[in-house]
């Protein structure tokens, strides 16, 4: 799903319709003649047909939502899965409530939804929506149109569609109003917060949002939901087709109600010993005793705790870099957060924050990340006037670092991922490394008793000289900013690594393969983007 904000328009969502299952290729032309070689690309290409059958079914789903301060547009895709006008899409895609992009949710008073058959082209039509069915636990939704819609797809049962599998991905990425397919393949049948997924390598973006997975012969194994990170990530996830279909089978009425915004989050803080009040819709702020002020609410199915700390100190644009030199230092020294940039109206704003899956949020996690955050805006402050900083050891949960190890041993081979065994040099400690086909090596240990440290090095800090560092810096706390698991931090040989460090009580198997492959892209991207530098130290 694409939000798009206009400031007195609709707000509009895209979407996919999809055709008919289509028809098997059929085994050949001439039965007793030999079948001619095909190229490797002739080999991928699907069937014209198939082709015009798919755009025929997949649609641009556009919503308006009416909000107290006007309207707003998002879009997303669907696709048609019966004659009588019926299509399947993302709840989210015709949500309610609409987030910013700061994690502030509001609940829209009015809701409109369009279909669009052939967006962009002289064949373009739309029709009204009616929303029939929403359940936003599984992320799907039910419409119908009043329209007669022959061509539409069918399901394969997804449980037979094995990894490896060639599949594609229609919809409209990035909100695009032209029809796109993206080839890919099924890399793994997971279950992620407790839900299950097709996890698929196709370059689908925010946009493909509800768009039909298909097989080649055009019949939909999944419905694409999520990516868990933009930059660099080809992890993405799907609704198996298996559990659409049976949920389609089901009585309307034991669809959940709506989710009601913040309504996760009050629940967790109800049972902690925080003082807390409501700052918004969905959004809370915190106090931990005798420390300072944090926000909490739930933002694309992550818990995060905020904290707007300052513009970015500094007269001109050598000290802000220097700041953010500092920043990116500071982190290095976090035992859950980061600190991140976001660029408002050419201000730069400095934040504290911490997120985690709310699958694994719990009132003590929660009140943990409270503290670090409280206790991080304190230490920033100590860290900038070259003062003593508080202690943090008090926030990380402890326990024997030998039992904690084989713990998270059992979780990596629990993920099915390739790893050797390491011990560092006269200390007897063990940690692991993975390797990636990306040429990255991703290594997890414990640290501090009791939490999992995933890293890998990019190398050296980018530019020349101070100031080129300096704006370097800059631009990877912004990147922070965009990372749901992790953050950029600087050794104290000013050398770049891609850090996550969570406790060892709250990973699971998927969860560490996650973090794992998410490091592993995130390095190979900075790589793309700035280089492999020399390491300083």
């Amino acid at each position: 799903m694409v939000r798009h904000p206009r400031p007195s328009t609709g707000r509009s969502r895209g979407g996919l319709l999809l055709p008919v299952v289509l028809t098997a290729v059929i085994a050949g032309l001439c039965a007793f003649a030999p079948a001619p070689l095909m190229s490797a690309a002739q080999a991928q290409t699907l069937p014209g047909t198939l082709v015009t059958k798919l755009k025929d079914a997949v649609v641009l789903i556009e919503v308006t939502l009416t909000m107290p301060d006007g309207e707003t547009g998002a879009s997303g895709s669907g696709f048609v899965i019966s004659a009588d006008g019926k299509v399947v899409t993302n709840a989210h895609v015709v949500s309610m409530t609409s987030e910013d992009d700061f994690g502030g949710v509001t609940v829209a008073t009015a809701r409109q939804v369009v279909v669009v058959f052939h967006p962009a082209t002289g064949e373009e039509q739309k029709f009204e929506a009616e929303v029939l069915r929403e359940n936003h636990d599984l992320d799907l939704a039910l419409l119908q149109i009043q329209q007669p819609t022959p061509v539409y797809l069918g399901f394969v049962n997804s449980d037979d569609v094995v990894e490896t599998s060639r599949i594609y991905v229609c919809g409209h990425p990035l909100g695009l109003r032209e029809f796109s397919i993206r080839m890919g393949t099924i890399t793994a049948h997971r279950n992620w917060e407790g839900s299950r997924y097709i996890e698929h390598d196709a370059s689908a973006e925010e946009g493909n949002s509800g768009g039909p997975v298909v097989i080649a012969d055009g019949s939909v194994t999944g419905v694409h939901t999520l990516t868990l990170v933009s930059s660099g990530m080809l992890t993405k996830f799907a609704i198996p087709s298996k559990v659409v279909s049976d949920w389609l089978a089901t009585d309307p009425a034991s669809d959940p109600p709506p989710p009601i915004p913040g309504k996760a989050i009050r629940e967790l803080l109800a049972v902690t010993n925080l003082t807390y009040e409501q700052a918004g819709t969905g959004t809370f702020a915190v106090t931990p005793d005798e420390g300072q002020a944090v926000y909490v609410h739930e933002y694309e199915d992550f818990l995060r705790v905020y904290a707007e700390i300052s513009e970015l100190p500094g007269e001109n644009a050598y000290l802000k870099g220097c700041a953010a030199i500092a920043a990116l230092r500071f982190n290095y020294e976090d035992p859950v957060g980061r600190m991140s940039l976001r660029n408002r109206e050419g201000v730069y704003l400095l934040y504290w924050e911490a997120q985690v899956p709310m699958s694994v949020a719990t009132p003590d996690y929660l009140a943990t990340l409270t503290r670090a955050g409280s206790t991080q805006i304190e230490r920033w402050g100590q860290f900038m006037n070259v003062e003593d900083m508080t202690e943090v050891g008090a926030l990380y949960p402890g326990g024997d670092e030998a039992e904690l190890t084989n713990k998270l041993e059992e979780h990596i081979k629990a993920a099915e991922l390739n790893y050797e065994t390491m011990e560092r040099e006269g200390e007897g400690n063990r940690y692991f490394k993975l390797p990636y086909d990306n040429e990255v090596s991703v290594y997890a240990s414990i640290i501090l008793n009791g939490i999992v440290y995933t890293q890998a090095y990019t190398g050296g800090m980018p530019g020349e000289n101070l100031t080129q560092k300096g704006q370097f810096a800059i631009e990877l706390l912004q990147r922070n900013w965009d990372d749901p698991f992790g953050r950029l931090a600087l050794d104290s040989d000013l050398d770049v690594a891609w850090e996550s460090q969570v406790p060892v009580a709250f990973l699971t198997p998927d969860y560490f393969a996650i973090l794992a492959a998410t490091c592993a892209n995130q390095v190979a991207d900075f790589w793309e983007v700035y280089g492999k530098v020399d390491f300083n130290g």
